[in-house]
């Protein structure tokens, strides 16, 4: 008996060697298969940046055409706050309070075509889904300038002036917002 037991003895270590061999083997091919997989990937490529600056002009011309709109706006608005002084005054004719009148409506369809051309604006934005930011800012400056003109309809210059002047502020946002590479 004591040869067969000397016989077992070797033969448990082999068979605990080959299971530790195997479950080595089990779990070290996972790891080898994943290195092996990755060899041959490429690292992803990130999703390009879409180019901005067309629509940074678009929204730069528009700022343009408001800044010098506002510079006409404050000689108008000027004379218009004269004649009204000299109407209160009875100092005008019927020739002059009519061409002040017509000078009003001018200042109104005026800010209602500025109003027309960022509507315009904000609809090319909206229909752009990565320019959602961007569209709520434009979209600010559209109703910035609607607002100028029914308050510029009630002869209330000074704030439709600065109705005007947010719009800018807004649209001069809008560009900031933008990735411009």
């Amino acid at each position: 008996m004591n040869d067969r037991a000397s016989v077992v003895k070797p033969m448990r270590w082999l068979l605990l060697a080959g299971l530790v061999l195997m479950i080595s083997g089990l779990t070290a091919e996972p790891v080898l298969a994943q290195r092996r997989s990755n060899k041959g990937r490429k690292p992803p490529v990130p999703a390009p940046v879409p180019d901005m600056r067309p629509k940074a002009t678009e929204v730069a011309e528009q700022i343009r055409t408001l800044s010098r709109f506002i510079f006409v706006y404050g000689k108008l608005v000027n004379g218009l706050e004269v004649a009204r002084e000299q109407t209160a005054r009875n100092q005008t004719s019927p020739t002059i309070e009519a061409r002040n009148k017509q000078t009003r409506e001018g200042l109104v369809s005026g800010i209602e075509r500025l109003g027309a051309g960022i509507g315009t604006l904000t609809d090319s934005f909206q229909s752009d889904p990565t320019l959602q930011i961007q569209y709520l800012r434009i979209a600010a400056a559209r109703d910035a300038v609607n607002d100028a003109a029914g308050l510029a309809a009630q002869q209330q210059f000074d704030e439709a002036g600065n109705s005007l002047l947010q719009a800018i502020n807004h649209l001069t946002d809008t560009i900031l917002s933008m990735r411009l590479n």
